[in-house]
């Protein structure tokens, strides 16, 4: 089902988390005294690049100072909601995404043989090759970011720890349309939660008026 997917579930916590956040920033911050700051910080930079054009090094010095206090002013005043979102956000990441689309760790022995254990199935595979990495899978042989399905989840090989003698598989949450440089068009729930949150959690903060 649609709504059972990877994608569609972290899909819209990502909208969810976005909005909330937005929200405690909007609440345990002082908007007002937050706006005021913004604009003395921007007029500070616009003196700050007159004093440069104008080789003013005394009062290029002193705008950089006061730039300086007020951006530990900000500091301060962000501390607050940035300890409430820790406490929102650190539980999402550490246990729920990494519980339900987290990655598989695949012990491997000596002779370079493991299982494969996810659900109720059980695969034997090893490494026939570690540089370029090749594996074998249901007599099957795989290289590094190669797609393996195990039921409705797909993962692809992302490489072996030769010191831990692991093997990882990375659960992918969605395929893009296109590919993004480093990371190519296949995302683990990290990948597709940043690139849901970061357009979300503008359109939220200006919808909710949050000073950014």
């Amino acid at each position: 089902m649609l709504w059972s997917s990877p994608m569609i579930i972290v899909f819209l916590i990502s909208i969810v988390l976005s909005f909330v956040l937005s929200l405690i920033y909007k609440v345990f911050t002082n908007q007002e005294k937050a706006k005021e700051m913004k604009e003395k910080m921007d007029e500070l930079k616009k003196k700050i690049n007159e004093a440069q054009k104008n080789k003013n090094q005394k009062d290029m010095t002193k705008y950089q100072n006061e730039m300086l206090q007020m951006s530990s002013e900000q500091m301060r005043m962000n501390m607050k909601p940035m300890i409430i979102t820790f406490a929102v956000v650190i539980p999402v990441f550490i246990w729920l995404f990494p519980a339900l689309y987290g990655s598989i760790n695949i012990e491997m022995d000596d002779s370079l043989h493991g299982t494969l254990k996810y659900g109720n199935m059980e695969k034997s595979l090893s490494i026939i090759q570690e540089n370029p990495l090749v594996i074998s899978i249901d007599n099957e042989e795989k290289t590094k970011g190669d797609v393996i399905a195990l039921g409705e989840r797909e993962f692809t090989i992302q490489g072996y720890d030769k010191g831990k003698k692991m093997l990882t598989l990375k659960q992918i949450v969605v395929n893009l349309p296109f590919s993004m440089p480093f990371y190519g068009n296949k995302l683990g729930w990290l990948g597709w939660y940043i690139l849901v949150s970061i357009p979300m959690t503008t359109v939220f903060r200006k919808a909710l008026g949050v000073v950014q």
